[in-house]
């Protein structure tokens, strides 16, 4: 039976490591998207004519970026841990904590889902567009959205598994 339930956590653990590292491509091409618009806005404007809007698009690919990075540190466990307490106490109690923490941030992502929802239809109703090229905006809610999705899929995983990142950075 336990054997069972582990590789159903394993199963579910491959799942969103397919996730996290999708997420985690395009956050890179979004990183690369805005190296070139700087780039080419920098030369343009050197030569006398920039890239119209680099501003626009450069703040929504930086929404993509971080959204997409996310649940990759998170994966990989790369945020900033209270070591100096963790270090004085012993593993059950590590777990315990650990785990309570991890619920807490689990039901704050839920609500910010819920909110980032709610917000991404409110700028779709009323066509919330970019200041200089008009893109519209209501996505970025959404986008941010799925991330925090497949971060709280990665906070369930490390419930499931105290002490383990799900990915080896």
């Amino acid at each position: 039976m336990k054997n069972n339930i582990s590789n159903y956590i394993e199963g579910y653990g491959k799942g969103v490591r397919v996730l996290v590292y999708l997420l985690g491509i395009i956050s890179a091409l979004a990183l690369l998207f805005i190296v070139g618009v700087v780039m080419i806005d920098v030369i343009g404007r050197f030569l006398g004519n920039g890239v119209r809007g680099s501003i626009d698009y450069i703040r929504l690919a930086s929404a993509v970026v971080l959204g997409g990075a996310l649940p990759y540190t998170t994966a990989v466990k790369g945020h900033i841990a209270i070591e100096f307490l963790f270090r004085r106490i012993g593993r059950t109690l590590k777990i315990i904590i650990d785990t309570i923490s991890r619920l807490f941030m689990l039901l704050l992502f839920v609500l910010i889902i819920f909110f980032m929802i709610k917000h991404g239809l409110s700028l779709y109703r009323s066509g919330e567009v970019t200041s200089t090229v008009q893109l519209p905006v209501f996505w970025v809610p959404f986008w941010l959205a799925v991330s925090f999705t497949v971060t709280s899929l990665v906070k369930i995983y490390h419930i499931l598994r105290p002490g383990k990142e799900l990915i080896k950075p």
